[in-house]
């Protein structure tokens, strides 16, 4: 699968699980309007910046089925894997070891050990990516994609459903908060205003992403680290690598 290919089924697999948009609990949030021009430039700069770093840090949450998965670890975005520690707070509460890619999970299942920097060479259990049916498979995809090797179109953007909702910050940074057109990669003025979300700083920088997935009434969102240093990431496992690649 190409990578043109990879992105349009990262699109329809957010627009499959994503239900319209409800209200923001916010007290006094302020109305959505178009995105001036030096916004778009950030915008469009913040899966850019994300990629020039190579890899980093990342926090998730994921709403799924009225439990609460979370996900502790580190992604390469220039290499299109991630590796993580996911904890699943259903009765009773498990913990996993995963490594993906833009294809396939490998899954190491009951693991209490934390994050591993060599993860067990055997006892992984691989199985494709279901983006269209399962919101863990569609947030760990959207993930991969919150890196692109050039910046997005800042005129498409102005120009698209994007809106700016409100100036926040994050660790005392400021931010502006955007609504997205549509799923990471995706052509601009496709999608639902309101699915996805983005808090970028003034050098465009992603500090925080958030989705709507499987009309679950919370986001899922995902905290990145771009300050914080990240250790390398370890080779995906042989078993994932063998069973995604091209035939």
């Amino acid at each position: 699968m190409n990578h043109r290919a990879v992105l349009s089924l990262v699109l329809a697999s957010l627009l499959a699980l994503t239900a319209c948009s409800a209200p923001t609990p916010d007290s006094k949030p302020a109305a959505p309007r178009h995105l001036t021009t030096e916004e778009a430039d950030r915008m469009a700069l913040a899966r850019f910046t994300t990629y020039r770093r190579g890899s980093g840090d990342v926090t998730a949450t994921i709403p799924s089925g009225g439990r609460t998965i979370t996900l502790t670890g580190r992604i390469d975005w220039r290499g299109h894997h991630g590796y993580a520690e996911l904890r699943d707070d259903a009765a009773p509460p498990t913990r996993e070891l995963v490594h993906w890619n833009a294809h396939g999970v490998a899954g190491h299942p009951r693991w209490t050990r934390g994050l591993p920097d060599r993860p067990p060479a055997s006892g992984w259990n691989i199985h494709p990516l279901q983006p269209h049916s399962a919101p863990l498979d569609s947030m760990l995809l959207l993930l991969l994609h919150l890196g692109s090797d050039r910046p997005d179109n800042a005129q498409l953007l102005v120009r698209s459903a994007a809106r700016w909702l409100r100036a926040d910050r994050i660790d005392g940074v400021p931010v502006m908060v955007a609504a997205g057109p549509g799923a990471p990669g995706a052509p601009a003025g496709s999608g639902r205003l309101g699915n996805t979300r983005y808090w970028v700083d003034a050098d465009g920088r992603l500090l925080r992403f958030q989705a709507r997935l499987g009309g679950e009434v919370q986001w899922a969102t995902a905290e990145l680290h771009p300050t914080r240093p990240s250790k390398p990431l370890p080779d995906p496992p042989a078993q994932l690598t063998q069973a995604t690649a091209p035939r």
